[in-house]
């Protein structure tokens, strides 16, 4: 038994209504329901803790995204596990959008906007693949098959995380000590890291420092990573050439943030990707199935680490 659980009303409705789709008639409820005693699995994203952690069959905490610092992972029992959900419509999603988030700067789209609103016709010459450096904080599942791609298309890609990768044609930073060697030639830098408490608001003015002028943010991590103030303030001093934004510490973005109407930042309300919710479903309902039969989970996350 599966059992629903989230404090955003809107996000319990998808997933009910996906579960419903989805799923065998019998094999979820929502937490307050009585059936909700007998569920080995919760699907969560921002769920109640304090009802689901009194479930007695309670086993497996499953994130219906990629992310699990929603999970409030310090209140996760030693006998409980952890998963998330992966797909490479996810990544694809994620590709794309990258993509047209690097050709807004490769191909001065950001200031061809800014003319518009001027009445200003000014050229730029063509930019290519080549002539782009690309750096990619985080080169996990999401992050090292973006870089990956990147490469295949001519970009000069490197990219940063906690341990060595072997990305083909992609050079590896690894831990603090490098990470001022991938911020040095990161003409555009993209965010993908996951939350963890090292990383929280690593997005700062001493990384913005660290990129050359004129160099542009791509931000889909998590919205605890960036430090706004830091952020304008690079982008007001002419550091930083434009940033794209697409996660935040509080969603909806309230309507007097500062973001809306900065000429240099392209707010999007976290759709940078998506797994569908077929594939969702799926996810945790076989987890939930191998839970039950003593079988490995996939996709599991180490909770130590928080990915």
């Amino acid at each position: 038994m599966i059992v629903i659980s989230s404090s955003v009303p809107n996000i319990e409705a998808i997933l009910v209504k996906s579960f419903q789709k989805y799923a065998p008639a019998g094999s979820f409820c929502t937490v307050d329901s009585p059936d909700a005693e007998q569920a080995t699995t919760v699907a969560a994203w921002f769920p109640d803790l304090e009802k689901v952690q009194k479930l007695p069959k309670l086993g497996l905490i499953h994130s219906i995204a990629a992310g699990v610092e929603h999970l409030n992972l310090n209140a996760v029992r030693p006998d409980q596990a952890v998963c998330r959900v992966l797909d490479p419509h996810h990544q694809k999603g994620m590709f794309d959008y990258l993509l047209w988030g690097v050709l807004y700067f490769q191909r001065y789209f950001d200031r061809m906007i800014q003319q518009q609103n001027q009445q200003l016709w000014k050229q730029y010459r063509q930019s290519y693949s080549h002539h782009i450096q690309i750096g990619i904080m985080g080169l996990g599942h999401m992050g090292g098959y973006v870089a990956e791609r990147f490469a295949e298309m001519g970009y000069q890609v490197s990219g940063w995380s906690n341990s060595p990768k072997d990305i083909n044609q992609v050079k590896s930073y690894v831990g603090q000590e490098q990470l001022s060697e991938l911020l040095a030639q990161s003409q555009i830098l993209i965010n993908l890291l996951p939350l963890t408490e090292e990383n929280t608001g690593i997005l700062s003015a001493e990384l913005f420092q660290q990129l050359p002028e004129q160099s542009a943010l791509i931000h889909v991590g998590r919205g605890q990573h960036l430090i706004k103030q830091d952020l304008l303030d690079a982008l007001d001093s002419g550091h930083l050439r434009g940033a794209i934004v697409d996660v935040f510490e509080q969603e909806p973005l309230p309507a007097d943030h500062q973001f809306w109407q900065h000429e240099k930042i392209v707010v999007t309300p976290h759709v940078a990707s998506h797994a569908p919710m077929s594939v969702v479903v799926e996810q945790i309902l076989e987890n939930d199935r191998r839970l039950n039969q003593g079988l490995d989970l996939c996709h599991q996350v180490d909770v130590n680490k928080g990915y």
